[in-house]
Formats: structure tokens, C-alpha cells, sequence
């Protein structure tokens, strides 16, 4: 079907409802979904949660990005995303094959741009990450078909960290296409770079890749295979390990709050938590802990606790828990900006306009380009339009930044 490109996923769930001849009761009833909260998504009056956004593809037979859409074609050339994005995809083209034209800086220097495409990523930078990758990722995949032993495997290692960089970032834009491409770029190089954590890494993933078609017993599946991956050393409370489960626990929440499963959501919920009091502290990665650690800590344990009641429907109890979220001074903009957007859906949702704009607002100064590009933002901001009896120009400006339809 023909979507619109400026059109919200109320507006397009809305006109493929018609397409398939089918009254709001009708697809609320597939979808085991309130018929009132569906009108009301439709109209623009209420963000569509990742939840009913699947439930309703699923009830339709037909993949998410139906409804999600790819709606920031405009916004990539007004930020300039749109060629280095082009050339992110010319550098993928090559994975496996030694190029004669490719030059190759020392071990050293590579690393530098490795670790600040990393920190790229932890500031939602997409701007950095699509400039930096692409000539980075041609000089690993060079080293990497060239070197042996320890040399060969530390260039897989190193294009696992900038290829999950650059899947952040073309998830976040909508690029169903270039995440599906990128994760295969991560499992051919896992598979060669002789680190278990990676390959759990990399089913943490894949696992995230099925929001958008849907799956979500397979992202379950995947993630049970992970966590048999780092058994061992969970059991020996290595901190990678910890790390590792601790994240896969996050995200089976997650999926099963996507399924509208709140018993198995806060079961996983209360398994993070459990391995975050093992290891009594924020694990940042790097450092220490090694190059390959996954971050995790008792602060990622409290943000998802209130995502998990935000995407089971109980908004109230989101917000509740929102206010236990203490980060530390420096903590993750990106999971900060994630926090505070999930923040104001659950204010929306609530009658709270004034507090959701003030914390799309707190977003928007952590990490700038995830507040304007992140699925849900549109959405919400759409919503608080059609809320306010007077629009404040301080929505009416975040709105014209991100795109929204007014």
C-alpha cells in the first residue's frame, strides 16, 4: 500500500483498516486490543505503543514497518545523514575479500576510531557514527583478510563494535533493510573473532530486530539461546557474563511485554535485577573490564522497570517508577534520551502534556538526535498537538524539528 510519508502510524494503521474492509471493533478484536485506545491511536490522540503497533500487524498478516514506516527521507538530507548513509551501504558491499587499493594505519590508530565510534553510539551521535564507519569499516575488513591468528581475530572483534554502532543508528532511522544487512555483517565476523560475549552480543541484537517484523517468539528464542551461551560464566559471576545475561534479561522483558505477557515481562525484570545486585555497581565497559563488556547496571534495571509498565498499559505505575530512576553524573545519553521519551509517552498517556513536553524537552538536551529520530517521538509529539486546547510554541517548534504532523 502507498503510505504517506508524512502520516503518523495512527494515520496508516487507520488506512489499512479500511484497505481490508475492517470496523475498529473488528481489528480490535484480531488484535485483542481496546477498540477505544485503537480510535484514539488512529486519531492521533494516543502514541501507538511497539506493542499494539505489533499486535496489529500481526492481527493483519503484514510486517510493522507497514505501519512505522521510513519517514525521515527529508530529515537524513536536511542533517546530512543522507550520503554518508549511502556510503555505509557501499562499505558493506565487501566483508570477506582483501582489496589492493585499501590502505591500512597501524593497530593503534584503529583502535582510537573504534572506541570513538563506540562513544558515538553511547551519544546517540548518528552523524558521527555513518561519517566514521564506512572508511573504518573498509580498513578492518582489509586487516581482517589479510592478518592471522590474534591480529585477524581482533579486526573481527573490532567490526562487531562499529557494525553494531551503525545498526543503532539505521534502526533508529527505520532501515529495516540495512539492519537486516548489518546483522549479517556482525554474524560473519562473530564467528571468526573467538569471543563468546560477542556471539551473545549478537543474538541481543538480532533479538531487537524482531519489533519491527513482529516475530517476537522468535526474538525469545533467540534470547534463550544467548543466555545458554553465557551460562558458564554466569554461574562464575564474571562480569561479562553478568553484563551480557543481565541485557538479554532487559530485553526478553521487553519482548514479552510486546506480547502482552506482564507475569513473564516482570519475571525477566526480576532476573536482571538479581544479576545487577551480583555485581553491586554500574558496569560502563571498556576500562577494566575489557574491551568487549557490555554495560549494565542497577540503573538500566530501573529504566526498563518503568519502560516494562509503560508497554503492559499501566502508565501510572510507569511514572512511579520513573521516579526512582537515579543515574549516575555521566550516565548514558542514550539511555537517558530513551528514558525520557518513554517518560513523556506514559505523561501523555496520563493527562500530564505539560511534564511529557518538559521531558521530550530533557531528551532532546541529552541526546539531540535520538530525540528527533526515535520511532516513538513523532508519535507522541503528534499526540500532545491534538491534546492541547492552545499549542505552546515550545511544541510547536519541537514539532517543525522533528517533522511531526501538525
Amino acid at each position: 500500500m502507498p503510505q504517506n510519508p508524512v502520516a503518523g502510524t495512527g494515520a496508516r494503521i487507520a488506512a489499512y483498516r479500511r484497505l481490508r474492509r475492517l470496523t475498529q471493533t473488528q481489528l480490535a478484536d484480531k488484535a485483542n486490543i481496546s477498540e477505544s485506545l485503537l480510535a484514539k491511536v488512529e486519531q492521533g490522540r494516543r502514541p501507538a505503543s511497539g506493542a499494539l503497533t505489533a499486535a496489529v500487524a500481526r492481527a493483519l498478516g503484514v510486517p510493522v514497518t507497514t505501519f512505522t514506516g521510513q519517514p525521515y527521507a527529508t530529515e537524513h538530507a536536511h542533517d546530512r545523514l543522507d550520503g554518508p548513509l549511502a556510503n555505509l551501504r557501499a562499505s558493506l558491499e565487501n566483508w570477506d575479500l582483501p582489496l589492493d587499493e585499501v590502505a591500512v594505519r597501524g593497530p593503534a590508530e584503529i583502535g582510537t576510531d573504534v572506541r570513538q565510534v563506540l562513544e558515538a553510539r553511547r551519544a546517540s551521535n548518528y552523524a558521527k557514527i555513518t561519517k566514521m564507519a564506512p572508511p573504518l569499516i573498509d580498513e578492518l575488513v582489509q586487516v581482517s583478510q589479510t592478518a592471522t591468528g590474534q591480529a585477524e581475530e581482533q579486526a573481527h572483534r573490532m567490526l562487531v563494535h562499529v557494525y553494531r554502532s551503525a545498526y543503532d543508528v539505521a534502526y533508529n532511522l527505520g532501515l529495516s533493510d540495512l539492519v537486516s544487512l548489518l546483522l549479517s555483517r556482525m554474524d560473519y565476523s562473530v564467528s571468526r573473532g573467538n569471543d563468546p560475549y560477542l556471539m551473545a552480543l549478537h543474538h541481543y541484537m538480532r533479538a531487537y530486530a524482531t519489533f519491527t517484523t513482529g516475530r517476537l517468539e522468535v526474538g525469545q528464542a533467540i534470547i534463550s539461546r544467548a543466555l545458554g551461551i553465557v551460562e558458564t560464566g554466569v554461574r562464575a559471576g564474571d562480569v561479562p557474563a553478568l553484563c551480557s545475561a543481565g541485557n538479554l534479561r532487559l530485553r526478553a522483558a521487553v519482548l514479552a511485554c510486546r506480547r502482552g505477557d506482564g507475569d513473564t515481562a516482570r519475571g525477566e525484570l526480576a532476573e536482571a535485577r538479581r544479576l545487577g545486585d551480583r555485581l553491586g555497581r554500574e558496569v560502563t565497559g571498556g576500562g577494566d573490564d575489557g574491551p568487549h563488556v557490555q554495560s549494565f547496571g542497577p540503573t538500566n534495571v530501573a529504566i526498563h522497570a518503568s519502560a516494562v509498565e509503560m508497554e503492559l498499559g499501566n502508565h501510572s505505575r510507569a511514572l512511579h517508577l520513573a521516579k526512582e530512576v537515579r543515574p549516575p553524573a555521566g550516565y548514558f545519553p542514550d539511555r537517558l534520551g530513551h528514558f525520557w521519551i518513554d517518560t513523556a509517552r506514559a505523561q501523555l498517556s496520563t493527562g500530564k502534556t505539560d511534564a511529557a513536553l518538559s521531558s521530550l524537552l530533557k531528551a532532546r538536551s541529552v541526546a539531540p538526535q535520538q530525540a528527533k529520530y526515535h520511532p516513538s517521538v513523532r508519535e507522541t509529539v503528534s499526540g500532545l498537538v491534538h491534546a492541547a486546547r492552545r499549542t505552546p510554541d515550545t511544541l510547536i517548534g519541537y514539532a517543525s524539528w522533528c517533522g511531526a504532523d501538525l
